[in-house]
């Protein structure tokens, strides 16, 4: 399953990631563009999709998310083929900060994001 958004997602695509899912999605992220290509797909064919929607390469940021507890894991393979990464595929604490806004942003209907 793969999702790409540029708006909210809604109480049914909640559903539709938690129950295919099963509660863990990966996501790629692009803070700049506010976009995100998540499910439960390889990250590089999730970055991939965002790559074709014209993000580029260092905007993009690979996290895996989990929809009940809200946390967040930001080391990710793809991260370390970003070259504004460098600790390994963790992204800097002002990365992290903008990869969570984002996803605050489309998960905002969550109990545990609000």
């Amino acid at each position: 399953m793969k999702m790409y958004k540029r708006i909210r997602l809604t109480e049914e695509e909640l559903a539709r990631l938690r129950r295919e899912c099963e509660g863990y999605v990966w996501a790629a992220v692009d803070p700049r563009k506010c976009v995100i290509s998540i499910g439960d797909d390889y990250l590089y064919d999730l970055r991939d999709v965002l790559i074709m929607r014209r993000c580029r390469l260092e905007d993009i940021y690979g996290v895996g998310f989990d929809l009940t507890s809200g946390e967040i894991n930001y080391v990710a393979h793809i991260n370390r083929r970003n070259p504004t990464v460098h600790n390994h595929g963790e992204p800097t604490d002002q990365q992290k900060e903008e990869i969570e806004h984002t996803l605050h942003y489309f998960f905002d209907r969550l109990p545990i994001i609000q």
